[in-house]
């Protein structure tokens, strides 16, 4: 997502290399090359792995890929076909906007910001997920601060 103007050497285009595979225990991955991030100002690679579950980010970013065939390569990696010919980049305050009329529509909670980022990390935990696998993928030990359901972590966990 971007904030305001796209910059295609800072950020992730349409045209950016996208490595898909299968990794020893048959799990399918696909890893994207970023020109930079938030906390890497020179390239970091980010990976995607099947979860198995309805809401896998690889089926998800797959799904993305066919759904916006006629999207120019020069265009952000996550922008989205809006009409015939037309597209638009997805935004970083259109996003989350647009996902809580979702959620309001069918009565769920609603989601802001970094809770995203929190969510994923706890969705991984509840799918089984080493927590310092999960730690690694983010290269940090700040998501311990955010965890939420405690116990339902250590009870997991414990029973295994």
């Amino acid at each position: 997502m971007i904030d305001s103007s796209f910059d295609l050497s800072s950020q992730v285009s349409c045209s950016s290399a996208v490595k898909c595979g299968t990794a020893s225990n048959g799990s399918v991955y696909i890893s994207l090359h970023l020109p930079c991030t938030k906390t890497k100002e020179n390239r970091d690679n980010v990976s995607m792995t099947d979860t198995w579950c309805n809401c896998s980010p690889t089926s998800a970013f797959k799904y993305h890929l066919v759904s916006n065939l006629a999207i120019p390569d020069s265009a952000p990696l996550f922008a989205f076909e809006n009409g015939v010919g037309t597209w638009s980049p997805m935004k970083c305050g259109w996003f989350p906007a647009c996902c809580s009329e979702i959620w309001e529509w069918e009565g769920l909670s609603l989601v802001k910001g970094h809770s995203f980022r929190i969510g994923g990390t706890m969705h991984l935990i509840f799918l089984g997920v080493d927590p310092w696998i999960v730690m690694v993928q983010g290269s940090s030990q700040s998501f311990l601060s955010y965890w939420c359901k405690c116990e339902e972590i250590l009870l997991l966990f414990i029973s295994f």
